[in-house]
């Protein structure tokens, strides 16, 4: 079993095995100097997320509980938030 951390320095003798070896949720963090560096995964997880991150881009997440007591704020509304954020 290859673990899920290595060093770079490691990695590099074990790339090809390693790229074969991740899968799904499955990943490999690579440290450098002790420190996380970059992490190998599988190409269709990393589209999965990618595609997770776009969806929720710049949305609030809201409790349903709560809905009854929000409001659609008017265009003008948001004008003048946006004019006050200018300064």
């Amino acid at each position: 079993m290859i673990p899920n951390i290595m060093s770079v320095t490691e990695a590099r003798s074990k790339l090809g095995n390693l790229a074969e070896n991740v899968s799904g949720e499955q990943f490999i963090l690579l440290t450098k100097g002790g420190r996380a560096a970059a992490a190998l995964v599988d190409v269709d997880y990393l589209d999965k997320l990618q595609k997770q991150v776009k969806a929720i881009w710049q949305k609030t997440y809201i409790d349903p509980s709560l809905l009854p007591y929000t409001r659609k704020f008017s265009d003008e509304e948001i004008k003048e938030w946006e004019k006050e954020d200018r300064f």
